[in-house]
């Protein structure tokens, strides 16, 4: 049998299969859709911003505010560790669980672990005063 008698060959085959088969046609449409979107949604880091780190030096006075609206926690050691699980009390890595926005303190010490700068702050007012211990630098001002 040659290609020429064959109906099912070429755009004109595709088109009469699509015809007879709807979920080949739904199919086609949806894959047509997606790249679509795919196309015009593109990817770009324009909404993504960095957090500010303040510029501080050792031994300069700083205030603690969270960039993200709430507690920062003072931490044993620099690093992740214990800030996944806040609230677990029985965590030996958390010195002070709660340092409240606008708490003073000295800064002591700066460090990177897995590309976040910490500090290691003594607080001196809040309720966590006289205590050291490291939070991610982006809390300072």
């Amino acid at each position: 049998m040659s290609s020429e008698n064959n109906t099912n060959s070429g755009p004109a085959g595709l088109v009469e299969n699509l015809k007879s088969n709807p979920k080949a046609l739904a199919i086609a449409v949806g894959a047509l859709a997606l790249v679509i979107f795919m196309v015009l949604k593109g990817g770009s880091d324009e909404g993504v911003t960095a957090a500010k780190v303040a510029a501080v030096s050792i031994g300069q006075k700083v205030t603690i505010q969270n960039p993200n609206i709430g507690n920062t926690i003072l931490l044993a050691a620099p690093g992740a560790t214990g800030l996944a699980d806040s609230d677990n009390d029985k965590d030996d890595m958390i010195v002070c669980k709660q340092v409240l926005s606008g708490t003073t303190g000295t800064l002591n010490e700066e460090t990177t672990v897995n590309y976040i700068p910490f500090a290691k702050v003594t607080l001196e007012s809040g309720d966590c005063a006289g205590k050291t211990g490291w939070m991610p630098k982006v809390n300072l001002k």
